[in-house]
């Protein structure tokens, strides 16, 4: 997915090279044309990216190409919105779409649902400032797109001190995403469903790559970069490189997911994610699942490098699940042969943010990692955040880094933690359950409780209890020498994981508190100073004549080159001025683009 977004993103801006082509006085003071089945859009003024939208609205085949060139305040200044709220087709058509913002803003959007319906090539470079995304129909809402087809991308794209707000899925830039999504961020914006809310996209089908969230997102099902990642079939998606420091909290009557990346995701990968925000969930009378990572996996096969740092908080729910990486973790098992294999894996991950149930019905599970886990590989992770199950519930299972292990291979881990609280605690694995369980090499320190609280007689589990090790937080950083190398990197401290940037070294790493989430959290559009100028209309001077297969250049600047370029965007000829001509050969016949400056022309050779 990533090869063919970064194939489609070089053909477009191939295309784009000669974008400003044909009439060129026309073309700069009406700052469209139709070329073959492409439109372009030369965009500069709000005006202009209105009738952009409206273009969108009502082609139906072919390209359509925007350019924006310089900034655009759709309000009448940067702190207002449009005047009248602008909406766009749902008719459910897919628009053959590349808009460059060119590293532009625009300020003061204020639209019903999204910019586009559905886009299906590329978006990029481009930043949303002081707008407003707001559906009260029922319908999804988000910043650039309702719909990223597939092979599609959104790359280099910020929301910024924006408002999305829907009744069914709230994103900050893609609602539905079937394609890429590089380098994004929402930056201080407020994401909000009462059903499923993702900083950037709200249900993720393939990939989600180095992008970042600081602003608060809020439903029954959030994550702090994708509500859901929900790709059905034996390919999964993909979230990888991305980072989250805003507030993520879920809310609901019935079942509520929430994480710091992900809310819940099914078949999904997560590799290399950070979280440092308050993640915090409570559900009235359903399942609650909540994780510094994300609140829910099933079938997921791999939980990578992934770290948090931020408090989990499950306020209450009738069946609640905790944990600093992941709340409800169901691994994927697969037949090897005729042998059943796990085929997920929790590795070289780990927490040091406090993980505190508050209240649970029928029974909370709380661990350090996950609060439940099955069919996966749990090695080379750590635990430095307390973990308190808290309530009147007498169900309450708390492990510093699981409650319930079921058909888990658990080996090479540490944790050291100083409380943990439960009817039922140990200081790894409270319990291993059922079938195909091991458990080997691994240290535990702080609390005095036991390893393990319960083992699984069946046969087909294996543990090697002599090789769990109680030791005291001085013994255990000389202890952890045997995690050198390979993912792990030694300190003065406990042994880390290469992706582990915390330096603090005490037994009381994060302070746990509550009240953040009862404050109000009002955007308030920041004032930019940035009024908008409408641009000087230049009058072109170029002069361009073909002869056989030379083509002269009249009127160009010296000490400037005039260049050549095919219908690919391959620059096939480029000569310097001589006095105010330049004379250009190109190789056989066609179509090309002289470009001299910001001047550009197209010419036929016979």
């Amino acid at each position: 997915m990533l090869k063919m977004c970064l194939a489609v993103a070089m053909t477009l801006v191939a295309q784009v090279a000669f974008a400003a082509i044909g009439d060129s006085t026309k073309f700069d003071q009406d700052k469209f044309e139709r070329i073959g089945d492409t439109l372009y859009y030369k965009i500069s003024t709000a005006e202009q990216f209105e009738k952009l939208l409206e273009g969108v609205r009502i082609e139906t085949d072919g390209y359509v190409v925007g350019l924006i060139e310089n900034d655009l305040v759709m309000g009448k200044d940067t702190v207002h919105l449009a005047k009248n709220k602008m909406s766009i087709d749902t008719s459910g058509r897919c628009m053959n779409l590349y808009l460059n913002g060119q590293g532009h803003t625009i300020y003061g959007l204020n639209m019903s649902r999204a910019m586009f319906y559905c886009v299906e090539n590329l978006v990029e470079n481009l930043t949303i400032a002081n707008s407003r995304f707001e559906n009260d129909d029922g319908l999804s809402a988000a910043g650039v797109a309702v719909h990223l087809k597939e092979d599609a991308c959104v790359r280099n794209v910020k929301i910024r001190n924006s408002v999305v707000k829907s009744e069914d899925i709230a994103a900050g830039l893609v609602a539905y995403n079937d394609g890429a999504m590089l380098n994004d961020t929402n930056e201080n914006s407020l994401v909000s469903s009462t059903n499923i809310a993702g900083g950037l996209a709200g249900s993720l089908r393939y990939v989600l790559i180095n992008s970042r969230n600081s602003g608060r997102v809020s439903g029954r099902v959030a994550g702090g970069l994708v509500g859901t990642g929900d790709k059905l079939g034996t390919d999964g998606g993909t979230i990888t490189g991305c980072s989250n420091n805003g507030m993520i909290l879920g809310n609901g009557s019935g079942s509520v997911s929430v994480g710091g990346i992900a809310g819940y995701a099914h078949r999904t990968t997560f590799n290399s994610l950070k979280n440092t925000g308050l993640i915090e969930g409570k559900s009235t009378s359903g399942t609650l699942t909540v994780g510094g990572i994300v609140g829910r996996l099933d079938s997921t096969q791999n939980v990578i490098d992934c770290g948090n740092w931020g408090r989990i908080h499950a306020l209450s729910g009738k069946k609640v699940y905790a944990g600093g990486i992941v709340g409800l973790y169901y691994g994927e098992l697969q037949m090897v042969g005729e042998t059943l294999s796990r085929a997920s894996c929790l590795v070289t991950s780990y927490n040091y943010g406090p993980v505190t149930v508050k209240a649970s019905e029928d029974f909370a599970y709380a661990g350090g990692l996950a609060g439940y886990i099955t069919g996966s590989l749990i090695s080379a992770d750590y635990n430095r955040g307390t973990v308190k199950n808290e309530g009147s519930s007498k169900n309450r299972y708390t492990g510093s880094l699981a409650a319930i292990v079921d058909w888990c291979m658990v080996a090479g881990n540490y944790s050291y933690v100083d409380t943990l609280t439960g009817s039922h605690t140990a200081s790894l694995v409270y319990e291993f359950a059922g079938t195909n369980n091991s458990m080997y090499r691994s240290y535990y320190g702080g609390v005095e409780v036991p390893p393990v609280g319960k083992y699984s007689d069946d046969p087909t589990n294996m543990y090697q209890k002599d090789s769990l090790v109680s030791l005291g937080f001085e013994e255990m950083k000389e202890a952890l020498q045997i995690y050198d190398g390979g993912n792990w990197v030694r300190t003065d401290c406990m042994a880390q994981a290469k992706t582990d940037t915390n330096t603090v070294c005490t037994v009381k790493v994060i302070a746990d508190f509550f009240g953040d989430s009862d404050k109000p959290y009002e955007v308030t559009f920041i004032d930019e100073g940035k009024t908008f100028v409408a641009p000087k209309v230049k009058t072109p001077h170029l002069k361009v004549v073909v002869s056989a297969r030379n083509i002269s250049v009249w009127g160009a600047v010296a000490n400037r080159p005039v260049q050549a370029f095919d219908m690919q965007g391959n620059l096939v000829a480029s000569a310097r001025p001589v006095g105010a001509v330049a004379t250009l050969a190109v190789p056989k016949a066609g179509v090309y683009i002289v470009r001299h400056g910001n001047e550009s022309r197209r010419v036929t050779i016979r």
